[in-house]
């Protein structure tokens, strides 16, 4: 329900309507400022004019399509004048912009006025005013250079051009200037120095409360604060100055608070293209936030800042690698203006959050000040399942070596590690961090690495908001009667080496016993958990904080999505001290998670050694009888029909899973099937930070990314079929194609194997390729026998004729080798330069793999994605290509129309594929993004009529993530429109069920999501510690979870009744997976929210919907398989495959982690859905535990993962879930869960 409002001002921003009284003046505006200075103006007597006669709002008042459109239509329609002033580009506020031209085109004897707040976007907003250009940027001119003269000139134009007088006198067109920038209460002190950037148009409308109470903080910690305002960042004149400033002060550090990015653009030919005052400065920067909202609305919003401020303050000014801290100032109401119908505010100052920013901006000071000899480091590795198996999490990491290469490189920088010789290896690390007390609750006889007394703890705990303190005392009763608590206070686990400690990340805190634990998304940390990091800060004074590898834990806990307050339990625990993160450069979500709620600065890494799946085993054995088939079909041999039947046979008792739905082209669908599992990319080992992968792995990788095609070049083996003019693409998902006559006969002219069909000549494709990057760029100082041996002579010469084929491996050497190369050089250097408190380069993420080459070179702070950007054209092709494969699989399966679908979404997938899954969901609903014209963002979407569509609309359900629900409010606002607006058409309920059950008075409500502040779909624990009984607990946690109705901007509403009412109807689960990075036996999140849903809906309905993979990973294609498909695609392609099994031996201790993990995601997926067929658990029984070598190994370096292995086949076994085990087999499970269990007592590790 929307309330109506008359003054516009700090109202429920998302909610209410802002409807003015007429008037022929309209100014709107980014920045309050404006509107405080206009409103000590506009009753002067020169401006008689305006009197009762001017309306003016902050665009923050018109966020969602509803008030804008609200606005026009009640306001803006009687106007004569209206003023637009935008920071930013036209994308913005890109619907208000398109509206308002609309408006003006309708109504040609009107004015608009579009005015820039900056000057890069000058000529591009400008020239959209119905005015000449010039009179235009003259008033865009006076607005930015701010200060009441300036705004009294302006007012006068209005008056001139309210008579149409466009000959405005220059005295009113020439403005006023200020220096720029501006330097303020500087003081000549002791101290060293610290830059403060602020926009000097607040400091001509007197807002400068902030200014003066940051600059008291800082001087009251000995720091010399040196204060600028500035006009804007992104003037070439105004960053040299500064640099030229800074430098000649030696200032150590800046904190700003300044929206957008600084980056320049380069249409000045004198401007270096990559000048960014920050990085010229090399120092960090700290990013301030002001809210838009009142201090009282901020602290009871579950978001904390919205979607403008997020957009302004913390998206785009990551794009510079700023530090994104905590909101500093509150727009307060001071007055009210009658004429104006505004309220007048003011920015008024948190204290609190001031003076946590002064100690961080301290300690960053002093981390840059001191000795390396005198720093105190602590570096925290997480543990989820709490295992001594599982210590170390990092994804694509090996956490154990990295932490190793880690303390070596501090040894070698002159850091204090004691006077012991380190840990040799990482299992000899990880042996020393077991034998003392970690999280497993067999080890609590072990001694921890010290105590925080109840003492200490109580001065900390004292000191606490009530609110957070409630929550924890109601879940985990008061401190002194903690079941963590023993005699000496709560345990510190970890290692020390000098100066460095080692900590193992406290326990989230769930109790297997408790249900009400297992159905909480928003449970608070237990005692331990924050004792642990007030010991780091207050006891051990550490320096600085480094979380090694994606992902902790602290990012996560409840607290509000950004701006972050006291009582937000990130906030309370994670302190104001330097946090770095070494974490994977594919998963920009998650990073931006720790960014924005624990000011960490990423340092990225690589990812780990990728390569094709290919064959092995019993399916190389069925390849051969391929290959054998088709050179008999070739020569017409009587031997065909014997073959094929060999075929079958082997298809019937070793690969069961694979069904035919005709008996048609049986073997060229077997074949098809092979060639898909040969062309999967898999994972072949794990990335050590700071480390260059082995030449081998490294050259796989190099090919995993360039077969890719991108905007710069076709993919590598794209670029070797056409210059051999082969009719094939070998950039494909469909390997049921045919080898044309002309393709097997130039491919003969190469090889001397017969080549016969589509797998085998992609194979020799991409034999070339690999051969020919080694040939390039490694053979002449490297011998690698497993390439050597793949050179073909012809293809050589063919390839080193032209001078265009060296160009396009100097493309290949620039763009992806060169970068794979430094991404070790720089992910040491940048943690180095982290810890040296200075600056860490910014960049983007994404995934490689998916022809994002420009996330290389690793080791930088990276940023996410523009969301103003999303969802984009391209992902509209690949959304609409797989929402009609959705629809065909269906229709296909049950020979009838889909009607309903639930579909999980993700924030790092949207951010990494620029909203593939939203536009799926739009197409499935049968709208269409309509995209601005020069910047290319989403203004506005459209109804694609049924004609077009020419199949009935689709019922979309869409369950978010918590990171979603933080990073886009805009596209959940973008889908909630699609659906409301699809409900109320006036179509045959047949070919419209969303309008059916709009018209039966049923809810339309479709966007679920978690409870605000907390994140999953509630199923980890469950699993972890197989607390089930049956598939109803699952359902239950995660309707439990997931329970929450969001919907345009709105406080989500809590209502269990409307996601059951729209679960009970759907007929598919689709999860999308959007790059062969890893796979959905490597993360818990999949079998959470696919899992999840699958089980509630078998739950509500009495049987599974189908339940459907997206494969979206190949760039610009799509194929949609049953889940089923795809568990056995992993199982074969990676988890029984030699190659990850090999590559895991070699990463020890973590390469064990992952063994282990795997089987858990297995099982859960099982238990979840039940399509884990019996020959998966045998077979891996079979490759893993059966093998002595294997076995060998785990005992070596991991023996607690041989038994939580062993006890999960066990579990799987007495759950009836694996019906083809022997009792020989569950006698041996027994027997290696002792031999376990005697090498862990005996401490033989």
């Amino acid at each position: 329900m929307h309330r109506i409002l008359n003054i516009a001002g700090n109202e429920n921003n998302n909610v209410d309507l802002i409807e003015h009284p007429k008037a022929d003046f309209i100014f709107i505006t980014s920045v309050k400022a404006d509107i405080n200075i206009i409103s000590d103006l506009i009753d002067d007597k020169e401006f008689n004019l305006f009197k009762d006669n001017f309306r003016a709002l902050e665009i923050s008042n018109l966020n969602t399509f509803a008030q804008i459109d609200n606005y026009i239509l009640k306001t803006i329609n009687y106007a004569k004048i209206v003023v637009l002033r935008l920071f930013g580009d036209k994308g913005t506020w890109s619907y208000g912009v398109e509206q308002l031209i609309k408006w003006q085109d309708l109504n040609i004897n009107k004015t608009l006025l579009i005015l820039s707040g900056t000057d890069e976007e000058d000529l591009s907003l400008n020239e959209l005013s119905s005015v000449d250009l010039d009179t235009s940027l003259q008033i865009s001119k006076l607005l930015r250079s701010g200060g009441k003269e300036n705004y009294r000139r302006f007012l006068h134009c209005l008056t001139y051009l309210a008579s149409n007088e466009t000959n405005i006198p220059q005295k009113y067109t020439s403005n006023v200037c200020y220096p720029d920038p501006y330097q303020y209460d500087w003081k000549n002190e002791e101290g060293l120095k610290v830059g403060i950037i602020s926009y000097k148009s607040l400091f001509l409308a007197n807002e400068i409360e902030l200014s003066n109470e940051l600059i008291s903080q800082l001087r009251c910690n000995g720091l010399s604060p040196k204060t600028v305002f500035i006009s804007t960042l992104k003037n070439y004149d105004v960053q040299k100055e500064l640099i030229n400033l800074f430098k000649k002060e030696n200032i150590k550090l800046i904190i700003t608070t300044t929206s957008f990015s600084s980056s320049l653009n380069s249409c000045n030919g004198n401007i270096d293209n990559n000048l960014n005052i920050f990085k010229s400065l090399n120092l960090p920067i700290l990013q301030i936030l002001s809210s838009n909202k009142s201090r009282k609305d901020w602290l009871y919003s579950s978001t904390g800042m919205n979607p403008t401020d997020l957009l302004m303050q913390i998206i785009i000014p990551e794009f510079d690698g700023r530090i994104t801290t905590k909101p500093c100032a509150f727009k307060e109401v001071k007055s009210i203006n009658k004429t104006l119908c505004s309220k007048i505010t003011s920015y008024k100052v948190d204290i609190g959050n001031i003076k946590w920013i002064t100690k961080l901006t301290s300690n960053y000071v002093k981390l840059n000040n001191l000795n390396n000899f005198d720093k105190k480091i602590s570096l925290i590795i997480a543990n989820y399942p709490v295992k001594n198996g599982r210590i170390g999490n990092g994804v694509g990491l090996n956490t154990p070596q990295s932490v190793l290469n880690i303390l070596y490189w501090l040894k070698e920088e002159g850091y204090d590690l004691g006077s012991g010789e380190l840990p040799k290896n990482s299992s000899e690390l990880m042996s020393l961090l077991i034998k003392t007390r970690t999280n497993d609750i067999e080890s609590q006889n072990n001694e921890p690495l010290d105590f925080l007394s109840l003492n200490e703890y109580l001065k900390y705990w004292n000191q606490l908001s009530l609110h957070p303190k409630n929550l924890i005392v109601d879940r985990w009763g008061i401190p002194s009667e903690s079941i963590d608590l023993e005699k000496k206070g709560f345990s510190i686990n970890g290692l020390l080496f000098g100066k460095i400690c080692l900590l193992i990340q406290p326990q989230r805190g769930y109790d297997i016993e408790s249900n009400k634990d297992i159905h909480s998304p928003d449970l608070p940390p237990p005692h331990r958990y924050l004792a642990q990091y007030h010991w780091l800060e207050c006891k051990f004074d550490s320096n600085a904080i480094c979380h090694v590898g994606k992902h902790g834990t602290v990012e996560w806990l409840p607290g509000k999505s950004i701006g972050l307050s006291d009582e937000c339990f990130p906030s309370i625990i994670c302190p104001p001290i330097p946090n770095i993160y070494p974490f994977i450069v594919n998963d920009p979500g998650e990073g931006s998670q720790a960014k924005r709620r624990t000011h960490a600065t990423i340092i990225d890494h690589l990812t780990p050694p990728l390569d094709k799946s290919d064959l092995y085993g019993k399916l190389s054995i069925l390849e051969q009888c391929l290959d054998e088939y088709y050179e008999a079909k070739l020569l017409n041999s009587k031997r065909i029909n014997i073959i094929e039947k060999s075929i079958l046979e082997i298809i019937k008792n070793d690969f069961k899973d694979i069904i035919f739905f005709d008996e048609l082209n049986k073997i060229e669908k077997i074949d098809s099937y092979l060639c898909e599992l040969k062309e999967s990319q898999i994972r072949t080992g794990l990335h050590i930070f700071g480390s260059r992968q082995k030449l081998i792995n490294e050259i796989n990788l190099i090919f995993s990314i360039a077969r890719v095609p991108t905007s710069k070049r076709c993919g590598i083996v794209q670029y070797i079929a056409s210059n051999l003019n082969l009719d094939l693409d070998p950039w494909t998902s469909n390997y049921e194609q045919v080898l044309s006559d002309n393709d097997r006969e130039i491919i003969s002219n190469y090889s001397k194997d017969n080549i016969n069909n589509f797998r085998r000549a992609i194979e020799f494709i991409e034999n070339q390729a690999r051969y020919l990057i080694y040939h390039y760029f490694y053979k002449n100082y490297v011998t690698i026998n497993e390439l050597k041996t793949l050179e073909n002579k012809k293809i050589l010469l063919f390839f080193k004729l032209d001078k265009k084929h060296k160009d396009y491996f100097y493309l290949i050497h620039k763009e992806i080798l060169e970068p794979i190369v430094q991404s070790s050089i720089n992910e040491k250097t940048a943690f180095i330069n982290a810890l040296n408190g200075i600056y860490v380069n910014s960049g983007p993420s994404g995934a490689p793999t998916r022809g994002k080459t420009e996330v290389l070179p690793t080791g930088k702070n990276f940023f996410s994605v523009d969301s103003r950007g999303l969802p984009t054209e391209s992902a509209w092709v690949v959304g609409c290509q797989s929402a009609s494969q959705i629809i065909d699989l269906y229709k296909q399966d049950h020979g009838q129309d889909l009607k309903n679908i639930a579909i999980s979404v993700w924030a790092t997938s949207t951010m990494r594929n620029g909203g593939e899954d939203i536009c799926q969901i739009l197409y499935l609903l049968g709208v269409k993004p309509i995209w601005d014209g020069p910047s290319r963002r989403v203004i506005d979407i459209e109804i694609i009529p049924l004609s077009i569509l020419n199949r009935p609309r689709v019922d979309v359900t869409l369950r978010i993530s918590g990171m979603f629900r933080d990073a886009f409010p805009q596209l959940i606002s973008l889908v909630y429109k699609a659906i409301k607006i699809i409900s109320q058409l006036d179509e045959d309920i047949k070919l419209n069920p969303i309008s059916a059950s709009y018209k039966n008075q049923g809810s339309v409500n479709r966007i679920f999501g978690s409870a605000p502040g907390s994140y999953g779909a509630g199923l980890q624990e469950l699993i972890s510690n197989s607390s089930w009984d049956n598939i109803n607990d699952f359902a239950d946690s995660y309707l439990n979870w997931s329970k929450w109705i969001y919907s345009d901007g709105n406080e989500p509403i809590e209502n269990k009744k409307e996601l059951e009412h729209a679960l009970k109807n759907v007929q598919v689960v689709i999860h999308n997976q959007d790059n062969r990075e890893h796979d959905i036996l490597d993360s818990d999140d999949y079998y959470q929210f696919q899992g999840g849903i699958s089980s509630a809906i078998k739950k509500l309905q009495g049987k599974f919907p189908e339940i459907y993979h997206g494969d979206l990973s190949k760039y610009r294609l799509s194929k949609i398989n049953k889940l089923s498909h795809e568990i056995n695609k992993v199982v074969r392609t990676r988890v029984l495959n030699p190659k990850w099994i090999d590559g895991m031996k070699e990463n020890g201790y973590k390469g064990a982690f992952e063994f282990s993990a795997t089987l858990d995601y297995l099982y859960a997926y099982d238990a979840t859905t039940e399509l884990v067929s019996d020959w998966c658990y045998t077979q891996i029984y079979d490759s893993w535990i059966c093998d002595e070598t294997l076995k060998k190994f785990f005992i070596e370096n991991n023996p607690w993962a041989l038994r939580d292995l062993s006890q999960r086949f066990i579990e799987i076994i007495n759950r009836q879930m694996w019906n083809d085990h022997t009792p020989e087999i569950l006698e041996n499970l027994k027997n290696i869960v002792n031999i376990a269990d005697a090498k862990i007592e005996k401490n033989e590790y």
